[in-house]
């Protein structure tokens, strides 16, 4: 009997434990409450399952205001400026240019020995004039029927020959005397009387200064804002010198590597304030109709077969947007159209990025900073 009671209280012990295992699974999988895979609670099921979130930088699109003002630097620069040098070898006899005078236009500034010149003209005449009087005597002789046409023309050719001979070498004397070929201000003087010159020796820089020029680059959205003749305001701002100018010209089309356009303005400095060299401001107020447009980092930009394009956040989705643009910098691009203000333009996670997927707006971008100019 004892032994009975044992092996009943055996099989009743296995039979818990088989009970016990077979209630652990008895929950069916996606039966209502089960926490298993495929419930509503789970993360895996298919009420379940959470969309990726990427979470990115964002830039709101702001345009430029057009019609106001713009600013660079240029450099101001003589109107005229040239290296006075000798056009011919010889010996320097006389020297009239003195280190930084003020010389009117066809002042004599230096004289090269022409002596030998000088007596190969008188040669020269002479044999002219004989010519003269040899044609002058075949001509009358063959109105006459004294002479032949051919030996009239023979002293004809022969006038023409050194009347050639004299011009030749007066065109010689000329190039021993070198003249300002403007009004302008000498530069320091190279050389000494008694020098030995040659072709190209520099003798001082002739510059005119009472007029300088001025270059800068007008960024695109400006290239047809300007025209000859505007008004513009320069700056030294080291002196505090302020002076006016006019645009004296534009250049035809735009730099393709930077989408400029080189603009030269033309500055009286009759009082000669500002120096030619020196750096100034150069400020252009923009006429009214300046076209708008919207600068973005330039690291928000992707290529396709299409062109260019953002993503934009719109609902927390991304979205793509093909945008026309503009004037590029190293930082930003200058879209001119296909974007609106207020968009949400993103600026990181591009990679990850595709149509509609999920986005998170983690920190907003300053757009001063992106600012094309």
């Amino acid at each position: 009997m004892h032994l009975n009671n044992v092996k009943k209280f055996v099989i009743l012990f296995f039979a818990s434990i088989f009970l016990a295992a077979c209630g652990g699974d008895s929950a069916a999988p996606g039966a209502k409450g089960a926490p298993g895979k495929g419930g509503p609670g789970g993360k895996g099921g298919p009420g379940g399952r959470q969309a990726r979130e990427i979470a990115v930088e964002g830039y709101i699109a702001e345009a430029h205001e057009g019609g106001k003002a713009f600013s660079a630097m240029a450099t101001l620069e003589p109107l005229n400026s040239v290296e006075l040098t000798a056009a011919t070898s010889g010996r320097l006899m006389n020297l009239y240019a003195k280190d930084g005078a003020q010389v009117q236009k066809g002042t004599l500034l230096a004289k090269i020995d022409d002596s030998e010149l000088k007596a190969q003209l008188k040669q020269a005449e002479s044999n002219k004039q004989l010519a003269q009087q040899k044609f002058d005597r075949a001509k009358g002789l063959y109105e006459k029927d004294g002479t032949t046409k051919a030996e009239m023309e023979a002293a004809e050719a022969s006038l023409k020959s050194s009347e050639a001979s004299v011009e030749l070498i007066k065109a010689q004397i000329a190039k021993t005397e070198v003249r300002a070929p403007f009004a302008g201000k000498l530069g320091f003087v190279n050389v000494s009387v008694g020098a030995w010159l040659t072709t190209g020796t520099s003798i001082a820089t002739l510059s005119e200064v009472k007029k300088l020029k001025a270059k800068f680059a007008l960024p695109q959205r400006y290239a047809s804002a300007l025209k000859v003749g505007d008004a513009v305001e320069l700056k030294d701002e080291e002196r505090n010198i302020s002076a006016s100018g006019k645009v004296k010209a534009l250049e035809a089309g735009l730099s393709e590597s930077s989408r400029t356009r080189q603009v030269m303005v033309e500055v009286n400095n009759a009082g000669g304030e500002l120096l030619a060299g020196s750096y100034a401001k150069v400020n252009v107020t923009m006429q009214a109709g300046v076209a708008k447009s919207i600068p973005i980092p330039a690291e928000a930009f992707t290529l396709d077969k299409d062109g260019a394009y953002v993503f934009v956040a719109t609902g927390g989705k991304a979205k793509i947007k093909h945008v026309e643009t503009g004037l590029r910098t190293p930082i930003a691009v200058d879209v001119t159209g296909g974007l609106n203000e207020g968009d949400t333009v993103i600026t990181s996670g591009l990679i990850s990025l595709r149509e509609g997927v999920s986005v998170r707006i983690r920190e907003i971008r300053h757009n001063t900073d992106y600012e094309v100019e």
